[in-house]
Protein backbone atom coordinates (compact mmCIF):
# COMPACT_ATOMS: atom_id res chain seq x y z
CA UNK A 1 0.00 0.00 0.00
CA UNK A 2 0.97 3.36 -0.56
CA UNK A 3 3.14 5.12 2.14
CA UNK A 4 0.92 8.46 2.00
CA UNK A 5 -2.34 6.05 1.72
CA UNK A 6 -1.70 4.14 4.28
CA UNK A 7 -0.92 7.23 6.68
CA UNK A 8 -4.26 8.65 6.25
CA UNK A 9 -6.16 5.47 6.65
CA UNK A 10 -4.59 4.85 9.78
CA UNK A 11 -4.99 9.12 10.58
CA UNK A 12 -8.63 8.77 10.13
CA UNK A 13 -9.30 5.15 11.61
CA UNK A 14 -7.43 6.19 14.69
CA UNK A 15 -9.02 9.81 14.59
CA UNK A 16 -12.44 8.04 14.15
CA UNK A 17 -12.08 5.83 17.08
CA UNK A 18 -10.51 8.29 19.62
CA UNK A 19 -13.68 10.76 18.19
CA UNK A 20 -12.07 13.85 20.47
CA UNK A 21 -15.05 16.40 19.06
CA UNK A 22 -17.44 13.19 20.65
CA UNK A 23 -15.75 14.04 23.54
CA UNK A 24 -16.33 17.69 24.16
CA UNK A 25 -19.86 17.68 25.78
CA UNK A 26 -18.57 15.75 28.32
CA UNK A 27 -15.27 17.45 29.01
CA UNK A 28 -16.90 21.16 28.88
CA UNK A 29 -19.52 19.80 31.23
CA UNK A 30 -17.50 18.09 33.66
CA UNK A 31 -15.26 21.35 33.86
CA UNK A 32 -17.93 23.86 34.34
CA UNK A 33 -16.54 26.33 37.12
CA UNK A 34 -12.99 25.11 36.57
CA UNK A 35 -10.17 27.88 36.44
CA UNK A 36 -8.10 28.39 33.69
CA UNK A 37 -5.27 26.72 35.12
CA UNK A 38 -7.29 23.49 36.38
CA UNK A 39 -8.66 23.24 33.00
CA UNK A 40 -5.23 23.30 31.26
CA UNK A 41 -4.07 20.74 33.89
CA UNK A 42 -7.13 18.19 32.90
CA UNK A 43 -6.60 18.75 29.01
CA UNK A 44 -2.46 18.16 29.70
CA UNK A 45 -3.61 14.91 31.46
CA UNK A 46 -6.11 13.86 29.43
CA UNK A 47 -3.77 13.68 26.44
CA UNK A 48 -1.16 12.53 28.12
CA UNK A 49 -3.00 9.36 29.25
CA UNK A 50 -4.36 9.12 25.71
CA UNK A 51 -1.18 8.98 24.31
CA UNK A 52 0.53 6.82 27.18
CA UNK A 53 -2.03 4.36 26.53
CA UNK A 54 -1.75 4.46 22.74
CA UNK A 55 2.33 4.20 22.50
CA UNK A 56 2.62 1.65 25.53
CA UNK A 57 -0.05 -0.87 24.12
CA UNK A 58 1.06 -0.88 20.39
CA UNK A 59 4.56 -1.49 21.57
CA UNK A 60 3.98 -4.17 23.64
CA UNK A 61 0.60 -5.53 22.35
CA UNK A 62 2.53 -7.98 20.44
CA UNK A 63 4.17 -9.76 22.91
CA UNK A 64 1.30 -9.95 25.40
CA UNK A 65 -0.54 -12.49 22.37
CA UNK A 66 2.57 -14.08 22.44
CA UNK A 67 2.46 -14.56 25.97
CA UNK A 68 -1.52 -15.41 26.12
CA UNK A 69 -0.76 -17.34 22.35
CA UNK A 70 -2.89 -15.54 20.68
CA UNK A 71 -2.60 -14.98 16.76
CA UNK A 72 -3.05 -11.43 15.26
CA UNK A 73 -5.70 -12.18 13.06
CA UNK A 74 -7.55 -13.86 15.73
CA UNK A 75 -7.39 -10.55 17.09
CA UNK A 76 -8.23 -8.77 13.70
CA UNK A 77 -11.79 -10.52 14.14
CA UNK A 78 -12.63 -9.67 17.82
CA UNK A 79 -11.11 -6.19 17.40
CA UNK A 80 -13.53 -5.71 14.40
CA UNK A 81 -16.15 -6.70 16.27
CA UNK A 82 -15.39 -4.48 19.04
CA UNK A 83 -14.83 -1.86 16.88
CA UNK A 84 -18.14 -2.18 14.76
CA UNK A 85 -20.32 -2.55 18.34
CA UNK A 86 -18.44 0.97 19.34
CA UNK A 87 -19.23 2.52 15.66
CA UNK A 88 -22.81 1.46 16.11
CA UNK A 89 -23.02 3.52 18.81
CA UNK A 90 -21.58 6.30 17.65
CA UNK A 91 -23.92 5.81 14.68
CA UNK A 92 -26.92 6.01 17.53
CA UNK A 93 -25.31 8.83 18.96
CA UNK A 94 -24.50 7.66 22.02
CA UNK A 95 -21.30 7.13 24.01
CA UNK A 96 -20.13 4.06 23.70
CA UNK A 97 -20.61 1.49 26.44
CA UNK A 98 -16.61 0.70 25.93
CA UNK A 99 -15.61 3.41 26.82
CA UNK A 100 -17.53 5.52 30.12
CA UNK A 101 -19.37 3.10 32.46
CA UNK A 102 -21.45 4.93 34.82
CA UNK A 103 -19.39 4.34 37.79
CA UNK A 104 -16.63 6.40 35.93
CA UNK A 105 -19.36 8.79 35.42
CA UNK A 106 -19.65 9.15 39.44
CA UNK A 107 -15.68 9.62 39.54
CA UNK A 108 -15.39 12.52 37.66
CA UNK A 109 -16.21 14.29 39.89
CA UNK A 110 -12.70 14.87 41.11
CA UNK A 111 -11.51 18.21 39.72
CA UNK A 112 -7.92 17.45 37.65
CA UNK A 113 -7.63 13.66 38.36
CA UNK A 114 -10.91 13.81 35.37
CA UNK A 115 -7.94 14.16 32.87
CA UNK A 116 -6.58 10.46 33.45
CA UNK A 117 -10.10 9.33 33.83
CA UNK A 118 -12.62 9.00 32.38
CA UNK A 119 -11.58 11.69 29.56
CA UNK A 120 -8.16 10.74 28.69
CA UNK A 121 -8.75 6.82 28.67
CA UNK A 122 -11.39 5.16 28.47
CA UNK A 123 -13.14 7.97 26.68
CA UNK A 124 -10.09 9.12 24.39
CA UNK A 125 -7.96 6.01 24.71
CA UNK A 126 -10.26 3.36 24.91
CA UNK A 127 -10.39 -0.77 24.11
CA UNK A 128 -11.35 0.59 20.61
CA UNK A 129 -8.29 2.56 19.57
CA UNK A 130 -6.25 0.94 21.91
CA UNK A 131 -7.56 -2.26 19.27
CA UNK A 132 -6.95 -0.37 16.20
CA UNK A 133 -3.55 0.99 17.05
CA UNK A 134 -2.14 -2.55 17.78
CA UNK A 135 -3.58 -3.99 14.81
CA UNK A 136 -2.13 -1.30 12.65
CA UNK A 137 1.14 -1.57 13.88
CA UNK A 138 1.75 -5.35 14.09
CA UNK A 139 -0.31 -6.87 11.37
CA UNK A 140 2.01 -9.52 9.85
CA UNK A 141 1.97 -7.29 5.87
CA UNK A 142 3.17 -4.35 8.24
CA UNK A 143 7.11 -3.73 7.38
CA UNK A 144 9.16 -1.12 9.11
CA UNK A 145 8.33 1.84 6.79
CA UNK A 146 4.93 1.52 8.19
CA UNK A 147 5.48 0.83 11.38
CA UNK A 148 6.86 4.68 11.20
CA UNK A 149 3.80 5.55 9.55
CA UNK A 150 1.61 4.45 12.87
CA UNK A 151 3.95 6.21 15.00
CA UNK A 152 3.31 9.08 13.16
CA UNK A 153 -0.22 8.81 12.78
CA UNK A 154 -0.75 8.58 16.15
CA UNK A 155 1.61 11.37 17.19
CA UNK A 156 -0.61 13.41 14.58
CA UNK A 157 -4.26 12.42 16.59
CA UNK A 158 -2.58 13.13 19.40
CA UNK A 159 -1.84 16.41 18.71
CA UNK A 160 -4.80 17.19 17.13
CA UNK A 161 -6.71 15.65 20.43
CA UNK A 162 -4.95 18.13 22.39
CA UNK A 163 -5.98 21.32 20.22
CA UNK A 164 -9.67 19.87 20.47
CA UNK A 165 -9.53 19.84 23.50
CA UNK A 166 -7.67 22.89 24.54
CA UNK A 167 -10.22 24.97 21.86
CA UNK A 168 -13.19 22.69 23.32
CA UNK A 169 -15.29 26.11 24.61
CA UNK A 170 -15.00 27.51 21.63
CA UNK A 171 -15.51 24.77 19.03
CA UNK A 172 -18.63 23.50 21.47
CA UNK A 173 -20.18 26.99 21.39
CA UNK A 174 -20.25 26.91 17.25
CA UNK A 175 -21.26 23.15 17.13
CA UNK A 176 -22.78 22.53 20.33
CA UNK A 177 -23.96 18.99 20.89
CA UNK A 178 -26.24 18.63 18.15
CA UNK A 179 -22.97 19.42 15.67
CA UNK A 180 -20.72 17.11 18.30
CA UNK A 181 -23.41 13.97 17.55
CA UNK A 182 -23.79 14.85 13.45
CA UNK A 183 -19.65 14.85 13.30
CA UNK A 184 -19.81 11.48 15.86
CA UNK A 185 -21.93 9.75 13.67
CA UNK A 186 -20.16 10.47 10.42
CA UNK A 187 -17.17 9.42 12.26
CA UNK A 188 -19.39 5.74 13.68
CA UNK A 189 -19.38 5.16 9.87
CA UNK A 190 -15.79 5.61 8.57
CA UNK A 191 -15.54 2.83 12.01
CA UNK A 192 -18.22 0.47 11.14
CA UNK A 193 -16.38 0.31 7.33
CA UNK A 194 -13.07 -0.36 9.16
CA UNK A 195 -14.50 -2.49 11.07
CA UNK A 196 -16.10 -4.84 8.22
CA UNK A 197 -12.62 -4.87 7.24
CA UNK A 198 -10.37 -5.71 10.01
CA UNK A 199 -12.94 -8.61 10.18
CA UNK A 200 -12.90 -10.03 6.60
CA UNK A 201 -8.80 -9.83 6.71
CA UNK A 202 -8.93 -11.46 9.47
CA UNK A 203 -10.74 -14.61 8.90
CA UNK A 204 -9.59 -14.50 5.07
CA UNK A 205 -6.30 -15.43 7.00
CA UNK A 206 -7.80 -17.93 9.21
CA UNK A 207 -9.58 -19.65 6.73
CA UNK A 208 -6.71 -19.84 4.35
CA UNK A 209 -4.54 -21.31 6.89
CA UNK A 210 -6.84 -23.67 7.84
CA UNK A 211 -7.34 -24.51 4.73
CA UNK A 212 -4.26 -24.66 3.14
CA UNK A 213 -5.29 -22.41 0.37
Amino acid sequence: MNIILYLVTVFVALFAMVNPIGALPVLVSVTEGYSKEDFERVVRYAVMSEALMLFSFMLIGIYIFEVLGININDFKVAGGVLLFKVAFDMLQGRTSTTKLTPTEKEESIERTSIGIAPIGTPLLAGPGSITAAIIYFNSYSVDVPEKIVVVIAVSLVVVISYLILHYSSVLFKYLGKTGSLIISRIMGLLLAAIAIDFMVTGLAFIVKSITGV
